[in-house]
């Protein structure tokens, strides 16, 4: 059922990722032309992952101990704040690198809190058939505010001064933080126990509960490596593109909106795949980006390499959004943020720990193989999904997210 909740949710999930993507390109652009240097926007990127490893399983403690709907609210205000102390910055002419390198680092945290609050928040909004449905359209939402931005921002930054483009952007975030705070909600009552009395004895329940429910290593794998796949191949799209295909930044850009494209494809389509896979979702999922591999490390087409990007964003997607989606049902409500914050922590460290080593082999041995490597965990995780799909606790889980009259089909 589609109501003003539901509305509220997709409105501020599409708006916080177009200004998101509007915001990063952005501030790139500016941060290469203050410097010509691309060692600071490598430096942005990675002391922007920096505080969120560190603190996501903190934020996910606090999620799990208040009100998510206040703390999806307040990341929110706090992303917007800094965003218009960057535009304050810029207008009075005084925005230097280190300024940008500190906005960004605060933009990314709180982002990552806006995540695991907003998750635990749809968790506890909508019952369990839901959620595969809410999770998917949210990421949906995601996927075209995402394509949209870097749609517009490009133009924009040709015609207008970047002051305006971030005016534009703090305003996106704006309206997303009051559609956040308009919903309607009753926060449930949390009961305390014994695991709960400080910080330091959540963090360790947290890898206690993990431990018992065997299930989540399972989970928090497949998710690693769809987080691994997805953000490596895209960092390296710019190189395939120039040095393996000989394209110009027109075709990169036609390339960067075929992951989008993807995604939204999978958002749309991932419940009803869910129904009619069940717990074979993820082995298919693989075998689907698989194919986009293989394509990505044989062809030197650009339409082949256009359907190969396709691909890879639909069966990451799936991935991401179903198994996230099974991993919150399993949970249970007292610690929907903590294993939220888990699975962040684990994503971002996976293109912490991938993107040098993918680097490394496009460097020494080509950006087609470094694709081609990919192939090695992705098929590891397609043999390891089905025989996990024949796990009676995924298949309990996975029969739950499912009405009675599409189990039946």
């Amino acid at each position: 059922m589609r109501d003003s909740k539901y509305w509220n949710i997709m409105i501020s999930s599409t708006l916080s990722s177009l200004g998101s993507s509007m915001y990063f390109i952005a501030v790139a652009w500016i941060l290469y032309k203050m410097t010509s240097n691309a060692t600071y926007t490598g430096l942005m990127v990675g002391m922007g992952f920096l505080p969120g490893v560190v603190l996501n399983l903190a934020f996910g403690v606090i999620v799990d101990k208040q009100n998510r709907k206040k703390l999806t609210v307040i990341s929110l205000g706090f992303v917007t704040l800094a965003m218009i102390m960057l535009l304050l910055a810029m207008t009075s002419n005084i925005l230097k690198p280190w300024m940008i390198i500190l906005v960004h680092m605060i933009v990314q945290t709180f982002s990552s809190l806006f995540r695991t609050a907003q998750q635990a928040f749809i968790t506890e909004l909508y019952k369990k058939e839901d959620i595969p449905r809410i999770f998917s359209e949210t990421g949906s939402a995601v996927s075209v505010g995402g394509l949209i931005g870097t749609s517009l921002c490009g133009g924009m930054l040709t015609i207008f001064p970047t002051s305006i483009v971030m005016l534009f952007v703090c305003l996106t975030f704006a309206i997303g933080t009051v559609c956040m705070m308009l919903i309607k909600y009753v926060p449930r009552v949390r009961t305390s126990n014994s695991s709960l009395k400080s910080g330091i004895l959540d963090l360790k329940d947290c890898f206690v509960y993990v431990h018992k429910n065997r299930l989540m290593y399972s989970l928090l794998l497949i998710m690693f490596v769809g987080q691994l796949v997805v953000h490596t191949s895209a960092g390296m799209l710019s190189v395939y593109t120039s040095s393996y295909l000989h394209g110009t930044s027109t075709l990169y850009g036609i390339l960067e909106c075929a992951t989008s494209v993807g995604a939204i494809i999978a958002g749309v389509t991932a419940t009803s795949i869910l129904y009619k896979s069940k717990n074979y979702v993820s082995g298919l999922s693989f075998g689907i980006t698989s194919i986009g591999l293989l394509l990505m490390t044989l062809t030197r087409n650009n339409i082949a390499a256009f359907i190969a990007i396709l691909l890879i964003g639909l069966g990451t997607t799936w991935v991401r959004v179903l198994m996230q989606s099974v991993q919150q049902v399993y949970t249970e409500p007292g610690y929907y943020g903590r294993m939220a914050a888990m699975r962040q922590t684990i994503n971002q460290g996976a293109v912490t720990i991938g993107a040098p080593v993918l680097g490394w082999i496009a460097e020494h041995h080509g950006v087609n193989n470094a694709y081609g490597s990919l192939l090695i965990p992705v098929l590891a995780l397609m043999g390891f999904s089905l025989f996990f799909a024949t796990q009676q606790t995924f298949k309990n889980v996975i029969g739950s997210m499912i009405p009675q009259s599409q189990s039946m089909k």
